[in-house]
């Protein structure tokens, strides 16, 4: 039989124990045949082990034969406790170190022995393959004083944050950029951009670096350049580096950057999955609620390609009857529409059993939508690419319903990380994956890192962040050569290159030229008037280079900051944008949550680039933006307090404790917050107690 007649016949009936026996055989046969495929053959093989039971029940004795295939092709954590002792004994060589209820399969066995060697690693692997467990494995082996891990998200690093502080207890979890250092053994956790705050960590042991393609600046993320600049940073005095990705082909030149460096790529997973072909039918909202109804009680992510997709798909669920109901997220539907505002989707479809996750919702939000996700709570969450990236989900189904990341087609590698969240080991063994549109073109996807190539073709951006020792002869003329040229100083172009070398340039003639002016707006320090804030915005608007977070203009800018700063709370705060009802309403909440995402970096970043180039054009001392930029970052929440909202707390609870809780300790903050959490002091509802808990689980 050939592998199509093989997957049909083991998932199809098997009426008695001989024709169990026969198939198994087959495939066993098949996984030792030297013209087999691999891939297929693993994919066989989890296929027998989804119906283990069934196969036990109609023929005794058939267990330790699987078990044996299980050996064979090295998929151990499946056998654990099961099995002879021939089994039992290779489980036990598969333990991990100092984690004992985990067992490595075979290729992450192959791949943590050369890092617990030392070596240094590039890992391309599925998304189901367990690349963050070598990094927990690693660390409980060789016990290294300093590690750094660079993550892309907010989202990542609470949910790399929250692993790292219940598996190593001993260590100093450091995620904030104001944290000092107190112990010997220290994690730092950081967003590339946050990272590059801190002053230089000395000595470290282990640098990681998550979804490292993203280093590619061909991919278009404006992020690129800061964590090229982080790897520059850290890559080469690290004493080991692991960087860990999905599907990635190649990493052309990877030895020129360090000798100890190797790229291994491998195919393996430890899931599988069924292909649901829909490209006949196409994106249609029927066909998917149909196909919704077909997997049952089965959660499910949904994929689109942007938030307002995100608010149209969930309108037309939320008509179609779909529901998972239990008493906490209709609870909690209530609360958030109390609190956000009641036209918004998400509070209606959790009441329902349907999340929505993308960049525009709050962050302790989205982590909630991710933890009832996994807990059964929600059927499905409609999603983007924002869930994708590296954040652990047990769902056993994928529907690919848009074909675009907003408005750039999908390519080969994002459909198949996308595709990758289909199944999960000891719970969905086989996911679905549901397609609404025509597969990708197969290519090669290769990561060109600039660092990794000669650098006299670097990026005036990424050079100018270098130090002069990293850089050739050619290097650092140009670095000069452009210095030179400038008016500002070589630290101001250095650190605010991510907004672009000649746009700082024209950024200080155009300040030059208006601060000439005695009444200019732009002089002001501590908090602007409203008049004083347009203007300060308006200046680099058109200038430098800058997401706008669906701000229109600098005058929309400064309305949505004034209105923040003067709002008792969140809902306040959206009840002076939000006037329409039902869909049209999303898009004017998504905006309001757009502009918080902004307030939280982006904005308070321009006015500090904004400060230095004015200090540097008139002298110091004659305005002061800083002190605004902290509070619109803070999101005029005092102190650190906003900062909890990375810990779990929904924004609307810490504005409500802002009054109780020590704006000037954060570790303090967050001692009473897990009390409150326990019921020990409060000055929260019943149910807000219980979503506090479960927030910060």
């Amino acid at each position: 039989m050939n592998p199509e007649e093989l997957r049909a016949r083991v998932s199809g009936p098997l009426e008695d124990g001989d024709s169990i026996f026969k198939i198994v055989r087959a495939i066993a046969y098949y996984f030792q045949t030297a013209s087999s495929d691999d891939q297929t053959a693993l994919d066989l093989i989890i296929r027998v082990l989804d119906r283990r039971e069934e196969f036990e029940a109609k023929l005794l004795g058939i267990g330790p034969m699987i078990d044996a295939i299980l050996r064979e092709v090295g998929l151990f954590p499946y056998i654990k406790d099961r099995g002879g002792w021939r089994e039992q004994l290779a489980t036990e060589t598969m333990r991990v170190p100092g984690m004992e209820d985990f067992v490595f399969h075979i290729e992450q066995a192959i791949v943590f022995n050369k890092l617990a060697q030392g070596k240094s690693l590039i890992l391309s692997a599925p998304t189901s393959f367990g690349k963050s467990l070598l990094i927990d494995a690693l660390i409980s082996k060789s016990r290294p004083n300093t590690v750094v891990a660079v993550v892309p998200t907010i989202a990542l690093l609470d949910e790399f944050r929250r692993r790292m502080e219940k598996r190593f207890p001993e260590y100093q979890v450091i995620t904030r950029t104001i944290e000092e250092r107190t112990q010997k053994q220290a994690i730092f956790i950081g967003t590339q951009e946050r990272l590059l705050e801190r002053e230089l960590i000395e000595n470290i042991d282990l640098f990681v670096i998550d979804e490292f393609y993203k280093l590619d600046l061909e991919r278009n993320d404006k992020r690129s350049l800061a964590l090229n600049t982080i790897l520059a940073r850290y890559g080469k005095t690290a004493k080991q580096i692991y960087f860990l990705g999905p599907s990635i082909d190649e990493v052309p030149n990877a030895g020129s950057f360090r000798d100890d460096v190797e790229f291994l790529r491998t195919r393996y997973s430890p899931v599988t999955a069924d292909i649901i072909d829909q490209t006949d039918i196409g994106p249609s909202s029927e066909q998917l609620i149909e196909d919704l109804q077909s997997v049952g009680r089965t959660n499910s992510l949904i994929y689109v390609q942007s938030p307002p997709s995100a608010s149209r798909l969930t309108n037309e669920l939320l008509k179609s009857g779909l529901v998972r109901r239990s008493d906490f997220t209709q609870e909690l539907g209530r609360w958030l529409a109390d609190n956000f505002h009641p036209e918004w989707f998400l509070a209606k479809g959790v009441s329902k059993g349907i999340g929505i996750h993308h960049g525009r919702v709050p962050r302790s939000i989205a982590h909630l939508m991710i933890s009832l996700f996994n807990q059964g709570e929600l059927a499905a969450i409609v999603c983007t690419s924002s869930m994708i990236e590296g954040i652990n989900t047990a769902a056993e189904n994928v529907f690919i319903y848009d074909r675009k990341i907003n408005t750039t087609k999908l390519d080969r590698f994002t459909f198949d990380n996308i595709k990758g969240r289909a199944g999960r080991m000891f719970r969905h063994n086989i996911g679905k994956v549901f397609l609404y549109n025509p597969t990708p073109e197969p290519e090669n996807f290769e990561v060109h890192v600039p660092l990794f190539n000669p650098d006299e073709l670097l990026q005036p951006e990424l050079l100018m962040q270098l130090q002069d020792d990293v850089l050739s002869p050619p290097a650092r003329r140009r670095k000069r050569a452009i210095q030179g040229a400038s008016e500002l100083p070589p630290e101001i172009l250095a650190r605010w290159a991510e907004f672009g070398i000649d746009e700082l340039n024209t950024l200080a003639e155009v300040v030059s030229q208006e601060l000439d002016q005695q009444n200019s707006l732009l002089r002001w320090k501590g908090v602007p008037t409203f008049d004083e804030a347009e203007a300060t915005f308006g200046v680099p608007w058109n200038i430098l280079r800058f997401g706008k977070h669906d701000m229109r203009t600098a005058r929309t800018v400064a309305h949505f900051a004034n209105r923040l700063r003067v709002s008792g709370s969140m809902r306040e705060f959206l009840d002076g944008f939000v006037s329409s009802e039902g869909l049209p309403a999303q898009s004017e909440i998504d905006r309001c949550f757009n502009f918080i995402r902004g307030a939280e970096y982006t904005f308070p970043q321009v006015l500090r680039a904004l400060n230095d180039v004015v200090d540097a054009v008139i002298g110091e001392g004659e305005v002061d933006y800083r002190v605004f930029a902290a509070q619109l970052q803070g999101l005029f929440i005092p102190g650190e307090l906003r900062a909890l909202d990375e810990f779990g707390v929904p924004i609307p609870i810490i504005q409500r404790l802002s009054g109780v809780l020590p704006s000037d300790d954060f570790d303090a903050a967050r001692r009473q917050i897990d009390e409150i959490s326990e019921g020990v002091r409060t000055r929260l509802s019943e149910f807000e107690t219980k979503l506090l808990k479960v927030c910060l689980d």
